[in-house]
């Protein structure tokens, strides 16, 4: 086969993949279904758990709540703790299999703090899975070490329910099998089946089979001492969790405890698979479809405990643990440990806690205590109370965003809210529970000022899409107890104007008016703002500031340098230390690199450009990343992808000596015998020699058929050039190579942006040129010199692997007809660079795809570019 034909065929796989990644993009827009589908599928459940209790009175169960019994409520409790406790060790099990180990009090911390998020908010691999990439990330865990722990614990959870679903389903198979209509006969079959998961792993185990591929998923077994004590704390877990809800089940349900162990595994998981957070109403709605009508009101109250005790005390312990450690004077340490926790996790809680207000204010107050409350304030002091207290909670619902978000006004906003709901439920009502809660709440949150340190101004907490829909379901939830509270109450038109002690009713009505349009409100306001513009454009752009910025930034990259270009917008943080440079693309907003800057301000920015993004309506996307911003970026919801690997040479380590330096001697020692002149122009003195360089930049262009590029490369540009020193090659006195410098300000880092030579240059000229700036280098006192990137580099081309880095790594070994990507590498390595993974960060799905096409238009300045490379 010729190059031609070659190339034809190279052109020919291109396509085939390109063609299957749009396939498998395509499918994987049901990232936003989730939400939808539990929308509905939550909706379905209160219809059903309506119809279900619409002979009782919330009277009933409220009483039937009060009526558990004081050491049932403790057994409850002690079960709980044994089920996180086991929880912890999933971690811990975990962090041994791929061989680190942390101390006991660090992994249940991490452990108990994932657990409590995601139990409480669902999506278990995204919630907890994001404090488990804070944590570890920060504990010195690479991020492929963090996905196989969550993927560990993750298939830990599996193996346990399915050995107690199995085991339940051929012990108590009959009574399971009634629930769906199924003979009883099939009971101990479905069982066997669903005991292969846990036996197959263990016989994986046993024969050492190491991986296990199937399609795109990758498995590594453990050993079996691993694999057993998976699914034996899953056992653990699973079975104090549901035995935490049996003991406050009445005993007329008709279940025994292992048929019982079954129905919550079921219950368990069609509530995780509905995406409904925490599967609140549909794990419930489950549960009553199994028990006898007759008990469908002890159920409910059992199921109201269950929902406090198991979820909501522990999300109050963890946020009460952070509080506890970010006061006195902690160390700096601790305080990174913890600190990032307390967005997410406050979030909820506060979320939590407007749920608790609006609870209260459409449930019918307790008799005794508002009369004797009447004794002490006037009515119409107890009807605001009332009515202001519900508009409480539906701030609270809107402005925990704000928390997660770590914007300091929804702190400042969640303080005084909480203090007013505190106040209100004591004068609406002596509802001291309510108020203790929020108290709760308030004293965690209080301590934790230093975790919300985002400046935001009061029209800028208007809460994401998603979160609105979540609260409107939360509101809507609330709106059906109200009408179920009272649907014995004959509806009429006076009844708005009523102001009576015990008019509950009334009340509702209006407080639930009142909530609803508040709500509407601060949906139209989100929907109809205008759009704020906080950028710069290239033309407005400051580029003595950005210089500015550079020379101070911390730790930050020579790559920094391409803000110079002046083909990027900015976005500066408040104090103008700090900046996102960014190219748009259609509606794609794609950041090059990290911010730059102080290391303070690069959460915050990172923050700023998702919400300027979502503004604007555009796709945001972070190029060229390193693991060590990964941890934030996945917080704000992004995904990513390898795009190749950096190499860095170490200069202190580095000279020409050893048989693995044999080449480089060759090519030194001959540019000495040429002899070769190196030097470094410095930057004021420059522009004395740019029109020399440019007819060798042009020389060069032409000699590679190639155009300028931009964004993620240099481009010779006068202004741009004479901004930096540069490296030249003298040969004769005629200057025959060049290559313009950056260096960051600390001497950290050394690296080349443009290298380009005339057309009757010796051979070798250029690798010279890299030997000479790495000599150099290191006698300025540089500590590395930045090789640049092999793109397509170290990607997985196993049939497992995801469909784009399968692609990457065929371009990368059949593309050298077009860019020799492997030749690249091999050349680099001639140096023993250490290599660095660099990635690609966007939303996952189709928009990964859409933001590598983007980003090859941004960078080659349009499809004409593109093709004439």
């Amino acid at each position: 086969m010729d190059a031609s034909q070659q190339e034809v065929q190279v052109i020919k796989e291109t396509i085939t993949g390109v063609t299957a990644l749009q396939a498998e993009s395509w499918t994987r827009m049901r990232n936003a279904w989730p939400l939808l589908i539990g929308l509905v599928v939550f909706g379905f459940a209160l219809w059903f758990i309506h119809r279900e209790l619409a002979h009782f009175h919330v009277h009933q169960i409220l009483r039937q709540i009060a009526a558990i019994p004081v050491q049932t409520i403790a057994l409850a409790v002690a079960a709980t703790a044994s089920s996180y406790l086991a929880l912890t060790l999933f971690d811990w099990l975990a962090l041994t299999w791929i061989g680190h180990r942390f101390t006991y009090r660090r992994i249940a911390l991490a452990s108990f703090t994932s657990y409590t998020l995601a139990h409480n908010v669902g999506f278990g691999m995204l919630s907890g899975g994001a404090v488990r990439y804070k944590l570890y990330g920060s504990w010195g865990l690479s991020v492929a070490d963090i996905a196989k722990v969550i993927a560990f614990v993750t298939l830990t959870t599996a193996l346990g329910m399915s050995t107690i679903l199995g085991v339940a389903a051929i012990g108590e198979g009959k009574r399971l099998m009634e629930l769906v209509s199924m003979p009883g006969w099939f009971g101990p079959i479905f069982g066997i089946i669903v005991l292969l998961l846990p036996l197959t792993w263990l016989a994986l185990a046993s024969f050492k089979v190491g991986n296990l591929t199937w399609r795109k998923y990758e498995v590594s077994v453990p050993h079996v001492p691993i694999a057993a004590g998976q699914i034996l704390i899953s056992i653990v877990d699973n079975g104090f969790a549901a035995l935490t809800l049996y003991v406050l089940l009445p005993d007329s349900i008709g279940f025994g405890l292992l048929g019982f162990l079954g129905l919550f595994v079921v219950a368990n998981t069609i509530g995780i698979i509905s995406h409904v957070p925490g599967g609140v109403g549909v794990f419930d709605a489950t549960i009553l479809l199994a028990v006898p009508s007759d008990a469908s009101g002890a159920t409910v109250a059992a199921l109201v405990a269950y929902r406090v005790i198991y979820y909501l005390v522990p999300l109050a312990i963890s946020c009460l643990l952070i509080a506890a450690h970010t006061m006195g004077r902690p160390s700096r340490t601790m305080l990174a440990r913890t600190l990032p926790l307390a967005p997410s996790l406050f979030a909820v809680l506060v979320f939590v806690s407007g749920l608790i207000l609006l609870i209260s204010g459409v449930t019918p107050v307790i008799k005794a205590r508002a009369d004797w409350l009447l004794h002490i304030v006037p009515l119409g002091v107890i009807e605001v109370s009332h009515f202001l207290g519900s508009l409480m909670g539906v701030a609270l619902l809107l402005i925990a965003d704000g928390l997660r978000r770590r914007l300091d006004g929804a702190w400042l906003l969640a303080c005084g809210f909480l203090s007013a709901g505190i106040v209100f439920s004591l004068l609406k009502g002596v509802d001291f529970e309510e108020a203790l809660g929020l108290g709760i709440t308030l004293v965690a949150l209080l301590p934790c000022r230093r975790a919300f340190n985002r400046k935001a101004r009061l029209f800028a907490l208007t809460p994401a899409p998603g979160w609105l829909l979540a609260s409107a379901a939360a509101l809507a939830g609330c709106l059906w107890l109200g009408f179920f509270a009272y649907q014995r109450v004959e509806y009429a038109d006076d009844l708005w104007w009523s102001f009576v002690l015990h008019g509950d009713a009334p009340r509702f009505l209006r407080a639930s008016v009142g909530a609803v349009i508040a709500f509407l409100i601060v949906c139209l306001y989100t929907v109809l703002r205008p759009a704020p513009v906080s950028v710069l454009l290239p033309e407005e752009t400051d580029l003595p500031q950005v210089e500015n910025v550079i020379q101070h930034a911390e730790g930050a990259s020579t790559s920094a340098c391409l803000a110079l270009l002046g083909d990027k917008r900015f976005l500066f943080s408040p104090s103008g230390r700090s900046f996102i440079m960014f190219g748009v693309q259609g509606h794609s907003w794609i950041a090059m690199g990290e911010p730059v800057g102080l290391q303070e301000e690069q959460q915050d920015l990172i923050w700023s450009f998702m919400e300027i993004c979502h503004q604007h309506a555009g796709r945001p996307a972070f190029y060229q990343v390193t693991p060590d911003t990964m941890p934030v970026l996945a917080e704000v919801g992004l995904a990513f992808q390898k795009l190749g690997e950096q190499a860095y040479v170490s200069l202190p380590q580095f000279d020409l000596q050893g048989p693995g330096r044999a080449k480089l001697r060759q090519t030194w020692n001959r540019g000495q015998r040429l002899p070769l002149a190196f030097e470094v122009v410095a930057k004021a003195d420059v522009p004395a020699i740019t029109d020399e360089l440019k007819r060798i930049s042009d020389q060069w262009l032409r000699g590679k058929n190639a155009r300028e590029k931009g964004f993620s490369l240099g481009r010779f540009n006068v202004d741009y050039i004479c901004r930096f020193p540069v490296a030249i090659l003298r040969l004769e006195g005629r200057i025959i190579a060049f290559a313009n410098l950056w260096a960051s300000s600390d001497h950290s880092e050394l690296s080349v942006d443009l290298m380009r030579q005339v057309d009757d240059a010796p051979n070798g000229v250029m690798e010279y040129l890299f030997i000479a700036l790495i000599l150099w280098g290191r006698e300025q006192g540089y500590a590395e010199f930045d090789l640049g990137m092999a793109p397509m580099a170290g990607l997985d081309g196993r049939a497992s692997a995801p469909m784009l880095s399968r692609a990457g790594a065929l371009i990368y070994r059949h593309a050298e007809h077009f860019y020799n990507f492997q030749g690249l590498r091999a050349y680099k390595e001639k140096f023993s660079p250490e290599w660095r993974s660099r990635y690609l960060a966007a939303r996952p799905g189709i928009e990964m795809t859409r933001m590598l096409g983007d980003t090859t238009l941004l960078v080659s300045g349009g499809v004409k570019g593109l093709i004439t490379r």
